[in-house]
């Protein structure tokens, strides 16, 4: 996603340059392969350690590119961080995928040094706050204050309230923030879903509405399953996840059935299953009456133990 943009003002390319500079003559190095007072199992763990610390080293430096890319981002002067172009979402979004909360810090930081809003879908100038002083007053709306009555009123450091361009995207940027994973992405599963599904904050709501104007139906696994087949869905990974589907389809009903849900009609109305406790009567010997034994004369045993009877 890079494109021509202007000169940065922040430090960051040069830094990028450099460490990609070293990282490429280290790589250069000429390495002996034959040498006979190595142990072979030494030298695998060796290069074991060496290629995950390159492999960290690659993925700090592609981090960097993203940062670069996302400092003026997006690219049209007139874009509105509340409604982005799909394509500019996605851009944001995938571009996204390696970060951790420190590397989005980072990037809120270098935008911030553009003069920019730290809102990677805001074009728009960070504020400043004029006069002097570390801390400034915010107020909230009426009756925000404890009991519904006043207003809210919190201390903010100066520097976070410069941050945005305005409450708004402050709160979008934030929203994504608490989506990143904690876990580096050298350390994260090839099959890890975490980051690859972000949501923006308009996004969500547009899902909360949605699910709020249904009235909190609730779908079944095989009516899913069924939704796949009829929308015709071509790939190995619709086939995939419609196979999927059918088997969660197949292990609600075994466990259905070990449940004793054994029909369709043992739910009632309300949702509950029907339970009839009935005592058993077909018994497939007689029962015998409890008999006495010897020691029971006695009291018995106490754990194995048998006490003298008191004289």
């Amino acid at each position: 996603m890079s494109v021509s943009q202007n000169p940065l003002r922040t430090s960051l390319p040069t830094t990028h340059a450099a460490a990609s500079d070293s990282s490429r003559r280290q790589q250069k190095k000429p390495q002996n392969q034959s040498n006979p007072g190595v142990d072979p199992r030494h030298m695998a763990i060796a290069l074991h350690h060496a290629h995950r610390i390159q492999s960290q080293k690659d993925t700090e430096s592609l981090i960097l590119d993203r940062i670069l890319d996302l400092v003026s981002f997006p690219y049209s002067p007139t874009a509105d961080p509340s409604t982005p172009s799909p394509e500019d979402a996605l851009l944001f979004k995938n571009a996204l995928v390696p970060f951790q909360p420190t590397d989005y810090d980072n990037l809120i930081q270098e935008r911030n040094i553009e003069g920019l809003c730290g809102y990677g879908l805001c074009p728009r100038e960070h504020r400043k706050e004029e006069g002097g002083g570390m801390f400034r007053i915010k107020y909230g709306a009426k009756g925000s204050g404890p009991g519904g009555r006043g207003r809210e009123m919190n201390i903010v450091p100066k520097e976070k309230l410069e941050m945005w361009c305005s409450d708004e995207c402050a709160e979008r940027a934030m929203y994504i923030r608490v989506q990143l994973t904690q876990e580096p992405v050298w350390e994260r599963r090839g099959d890890d879903s975490r980051n690859k599904n972000l949501l923006l904050l308009e996004e969500a709501r547009e899902q909360q509405g949605r699910g709020l104007r249904s009235g909190g139906n609730t779908t079944t696994v095989g009516q899913v399953a069924g939704q796949l087949e009829n929308m015709h869905m071509h790939g190995p990974e619709a086939r995939e996840m419609a196979a999927q589907m059918q088997d969660l389809s197949l292990r609600s009903q075994e466990l259905a059935l070990e449940r004793g849900d054994s029909s369709a009609g043992a739910f009632q109305h309300d949702g509950r299953v029907g339970v009839q406790i009935m005592e058993n009567e077909n018994f497939s010997h007689a029962v015998a009456p409890p008999q006495m034994r010897p020691g029971d004369f006695q009291g018995g045993s106490i754990e194995g133990y048998f006490p003298k009877p008191q004289e």
